[in-house]
C-alpha cells in the first residue's frame, strides 16, 4: 500500500490536509461568515511532476492534485465550521499554502445601505485640511483632513467598530450643505466595507457629535456591489433673500410655473441635462422668502434659486435676484432600485 508520505508526486500532501484544515478553522474564528471557498498553493515541483506524469500517461480531464487537495481541505473545513462551500461568491476565502504550511484569510467586501439624518453644522463628507491640502500638518493633527464633524467620519467610526474593517468607502445619493439639516427618513448612502471581520451590522445606530447626533436607520446588507444606483427626488425647505421687492403675483406664478416643470441645468464641460421640478411654493416677508420645493436629484438647490446655469429659476420667475441663504432636506424619495450583477440576483432567489 502506498501512503501519502511515500508518494513521489505529492510528497505527502494528503497527510498534511487535516493539519492545514485545522489551522484554517482557527484562523477563520474571528470572522463571521456563512460561506467559504478554498484556494491552494502547492510546494514547488508538484505541478511540474504532475504535468510530466499526465503527458507520459496521456491523461486528460482527470482531477488534478491541486483540485483534490482543495476539495479535501474544504470538506474537512466544512465539517469543523459547519459552514457551506461556495466557490463563486464566498464570504471568506481560505488560502492554504502547502509550501509553508500556512493559512491566510481574505473576506468579501460588505455593502451596507442606510439612511442618515443630521443636524446643522455637520458636513456630509470630510474635507481636506485647508492648511496642508491633505499632506498632514499640526493644524489637522497629521490627518490631512479638517478637524470638523462630518457624517462620513461619524458613520465610518461606527461601522469600523461594528465590522472590524479598517477601510470604508462611501457612495452618497445626493448631498447638502454643512448647515443643512437632514430630516427623517434621511438621505440614502452605501458604504463599501473592505475586509470585514463581522458581517452582521445593526439596522440603526446613533453617532454622537459636538453638534448633535448623526442617526442611521433602515440599515441592511446589499447582496453585492451595486452596478446601478436608483435615481431620486427630494423635498427641500429653502431660506432665501430677494434683492428687490417681490410682487405677490410673482409668488403665485412661482407655484404654477414649477408644477411638474422641466428645467435645464447647464454643466461646465458637459452636456446640459433636463431635470424636473415637481412643485414649488413660497411665502415672503419683506425681502426674505421661505420656499418649499420638490426637485429631481442632481439639481443644485442654490442654483435653482439664483438661476446660475439653471433655467427657469426662482430668480427668473420672481423677476428679481434671489439668493439661497440655507436649505434643509425634508425627504428623499428613491425612484427605482439598485442594480446588481447576475450572480447576486441568483443568490437572492436561493
Amino acid at each position: 500500500m502506498v501512503t501519502g508520505k511515500e508518494c513521489s508526486l505529492c510528497g505527502g500532501l494528503i497527510e498534511r490536509i487535516a493539519t492545514v484544515a485545522d489551522l484554517a478553522s482557527k484562523r477563520a474564528k474571528p470572522y463571521q461568515f456563512k460561506t467559504f471557498a478554498v484556494g491552494v498553493t502547492l510546494p514547488e515541483g508538484v505541478q511540474e511532476k504532475e504535468d510530466e506524469l499526465r503527458s507520459d500517461l496521456r491523461l486528460i480531464g482527470r482531477e488534478t492534485v491541486k483540485t483534490q487537495v482543495a476539495r479535501l481541505v474544504a470538506s474537512r473545513l466544512a465539517q469543523i465550521t459547519r459552514k457551506r462551500l461556495d466557490k463563486k461568491n464566498a464570504d471568506v476565502v481560505v488560502l492554504a499554502n502547502f509550501a509553508s504550511d500556512d493559512v491566510s484569510i481574505t473576506t468579501k467586501p460588505l455593502f451596507y445601505y442606510g439612511r442618515y439624518t443630521k443636524p446643522p453644522g455637520v458636513a456630509q463628507r470630510r474635507n481636506f485640511c485647508e492648511s496642508c491640502r491633505g499632506s498632514g500638518c499640526d493644524a489637522c493633527r497629521g490627518t490631512g483632513y479638517e478637524q470638523k464633524p462630518s457624517v462620513e467620519e461619524a458613520i465610518r467610526g461606527k461601522l469600523t467598530r461594528f465590522s472590524g474593517s479598517a477601510k470604508i468607502i462611501f457612495t452618497w445619493l445626493g448631498s447638502e450643505d454643512r448647515e443643512s439639516r437632514v430630516f427623517s427618513p434621511g438621505r440614502p448612502f452605501v458604504a463599501e466595507i473592505k475586509s470585514p471581520k463581522k458581517r452582521k451590522l445593526p439596522k440603526s445606530f446613533n453617532a454622537r457629535l459636538r453638534k448633535g447626533s448623526v442617526l442611521v436607520r433602515g440599515g441592511k446588507a446589499l447582496p453585492s456591489k451595486p452596478t446601478r444606483l436608483p435615481s431620486f427626488r427630494f423635498l427641500t425647505e429653502i431660506r432665501a433673500s430677494a434683492r428687490g421687492r417681490v410682487d405677490p403675483d410673482a409668488i403665485r406664478a412661482l407655484k404654477s410655473t414649477f408644477l411638474r416643470a422641466s428645467v435645464t441645468f447647464e454643466r461646465p464641460n458637459s452636456r446640459p441635462v433636463t431635470k424636473m421640478v415637481y412643485s414649488a411654493s413660497a411665502s415672503v416677508r419683506g425681502k426674505k422668502l421661505f420656499i418649499r420645493a420638490e426637485l429631481d436629484g442632481g439639481l443644485p438647490v442654490k442654483r435653482f434659486v439664483s438661476g446660475e446655469l439653471v433655467s427657469p429659476s426662482v430668480s427668473e420667475v420672481l423677476k428679481t435676484e434671489v439668493g439661497c441663504r440655507s436649505f434643509d432636506i425634508r425627504k428623499v424619495r428613491e425612484i427605482g432600485g439598485f442594480g446588481f450583477a447576475e450572480i447576486a440576483r441568483d443568490e437572492e432567489k436561493n
